[in-house]
């Protein structure tokens, strides 16, 4: 590991490589989907508009995650309810 390396590490921020490498991995599901690449953004942006029109979500604390590898095709979320 280089002094660079290291100095990422203090810092929390993971090498280029490994960002450009997941990036990579990125693209290719969007390619064997057979996805435009601003797709999943898209759903991201109507999933959020939806729950918008509920006063009870937390929308600021809504997590969208598409699981990294070789997944079923699933987006999980995670929909916080406000404490009133």
């Amino acid at each position: 590991m280089g002094f660079m390396d290291k100095l990422r590490e203090a810092f929390g921020r993971p090498p280029a490589k490994e960002v450009a490498k997941k990036r990579l991995q990125l693209i290719l599901r969007y390619d064997r989907a057979g996805l435009p690449p601003n797709a999943i953004e898209a759903i991201k942006e109507a999933i959020l508009g939806a729950l918008r029109e509920f006063p009870f979500v937390d929308v600021n604390g809504v997590n969208i995650h598409i699981p990294e590898g070789d997944s079923d095709g699933k987006i999980e979320i995670e929909v916080p309810v406000k404490n009133e």
